[in-house]
């Protein structure tokens, strides 16, 4: 669910207006002594509840935040425990701490957002914490479920005063194993997870470019990351007050370590990591596809639009995952009936044996679901008498009540056009009482 409003993207960008001064600058004085740790709750009677019963609190509601009574001679004490995954050493997390209930393999995280920096000092990587939930709110703010002092609507950050309080420091630092999972098994419960993702490159058009120090970037940095498994892609975010803002993106391809959360506007997951020791590309061979296309550069010039009936056609749109697609929609004042193609122009695959597609979508709004085929004898007429077309079988995006359910189309064979030209096709079409709104997007051709 988004929840944003012009009070949080004033703080959000006053905040950024602070960081330039107390983030850039991170000679922060480690204390030399440790600090005491303990090893449960300060209080013997107190009521224990799992990250997963904070979480399921909220899940209860109807979308407020939940606030646990302050502590009295009549109200129990109320903590929760759990291990830092996150770290602001490098400037790419501010102000917050994320927690995940176990070291290895977690069911359960959260945001905890703490108006106190540095925390690293104090709340490491590994180290176990009790956040006393007393005062405390549960809420969801840009997707994600947090804890923090409630403020009107918003969950805002404990205050410095009140953190000591809140946030126990334990004796225990866990070694964290990383939790592998791919693309595919994204959704609600792995948010604010530290997870894996294996045989990871980022998209070849990005080779040189750095983490977050391009002239586009605002706020954060944007990076595609592609798996070379699945054809799969997502997003990594780097801060552009982080530290190695200004780091070339490794050109290998390997694992990453990162926490799995959501964009400001909650359109899409993404993924943010700690410092670039979390990213391990040592594998230098790359498996850059034969043909892709993200429509990063603004057009269509890859393809050949062709409408069959009615008056609409495929278009560039800006919108996409994370930004840009081919775009459709038959509606006009009213819905249309049309039948619109979008053809590649022909792609080379003489050197390879053998191939597959994949590419992803959205749906919105009711209507017929869109065709996927390939032909290898196109000669760029009428496609519906020009050409042999096969019918692929893809996964289609089935929610249409979202913009931002991108869905993988999955790995489609078209080995039989290997050695020579193959040409992928994308046929929409719509009546006068039903026309779907279709976005496509990150499309690949790679050599198995």
């Amino acid at each position: 669910m988004k929840k944003f409003n012009l009070n949080q993207i004033t703080i959000l960008l006053v905040s950024l207006v602070l960081l330039t001064g107390c983030v850039e600058d991170d000679n922060f004085d480690v204390p030399t002594q440790a600090i005491a740790g303990i090893t449960s709750y300060p209080n013997a009677d107190a009521q224990f509840n799992s990250i997963s019963a904070v979480l399921g609190n909220f899940g209860t509601g109807n979308g407020d935040a939940v606030t646990y009574d302050e502590a009295s001679p009549t109200v129990t004490e109320k903590y929760t425990e759990g291990y830092v995954v996150s770290s602001d050493e490098g400037g790419n997390f501010y102000k917050q701490l994320v927690i995940q209930d176990k070291p290895e393999n977690p069911t359960a995280a959260i945001v905890v957002q703490v108006d106190k920096n540095p925390m690293f000092t104090q709340y490491e990587f590994g180290r176990k914490v009790f956040i006393k939930l007393n005062g405390l709110s549960v809420g969801e703010s840009n997707g994600v479920i947090q804890l923090g002092r409630l403020e009107g609507e918003d969950i805002e950050r404990i205050p410095s005063t009140l953190v000591s309080q809140h946030i126990l420091r334990a004796d225990e630092v866990a070694t964290i194993i990383a939790k592998e999972v791919s693309i595919s098994d994204f959704n609600d419960d792995l948010e604010s997870q530290y997870i894996r993702l294996t045989d990871m490159q980022f998209n070849s058009n990005l080779i040189g470019l750095t983490f977050a120090s391009e002239s586009n970037d605002s706020f954060d940095g944007e990076r595609t990351l592609e798996s070379c498994a699945t054809g799969g892609s997502v997003v990594l975010s780097t801060s552009t007050f982080s530290d190695f803002k200004g780091l070339t993106l490794p050109a290998n391809r390997g694992t990453i370590d990162g926490i799995l959360t959501r964009d400001f506007f909650d359109d899409f997951y993404t993924i943010y990591i700690n410092t670039p020791e979390a990213i391990n590309f040592d594998n230098a061979l790359r498996c850059d596809p034969l043909f892709e296309d993200d429509f990063s550069q603004g057009n269509l010039n890859k393809w050949t639009p062709y409408s069959v009936i009615g008056t609409q056609e495929w278009y560039y749109n800006t919108f996409g995952n994370p930004s840009d697609s081919a775009t459709m929609s038959g509606f006009s004042g009213g819905a249309q009936p049309n039948e619109d193609w979008l053809i590649s122009l022909p792609i080379d695959l003489s050197s390879v044996p053998s191939a597959f597609l994949t590419f992803q979508t959205v749906k919105r709004f009711s209507g017929p679901d869109l065709e996927v085929l390939y032909a290898t004898d196109y000669a760029g007429g009428d496609p519906t008498t020009d050409g042999t077309w096969v019918t692929l079988s893809p996964t289609l995006d089935t929610n249409t009540g979202s913009w931002s359910s991108w869905t993988d189309s999955g790995q489609l064979d078209v080995s039989a056009a290997a050695g020579g030209n193959l040409f992928i096709a994308f046929k929409y079409t719509s009546s006068s009482s039903s026309a779907a709104t279709w976005e496509v997007d990150n499309i690949k051709v790679s050599a198995e």
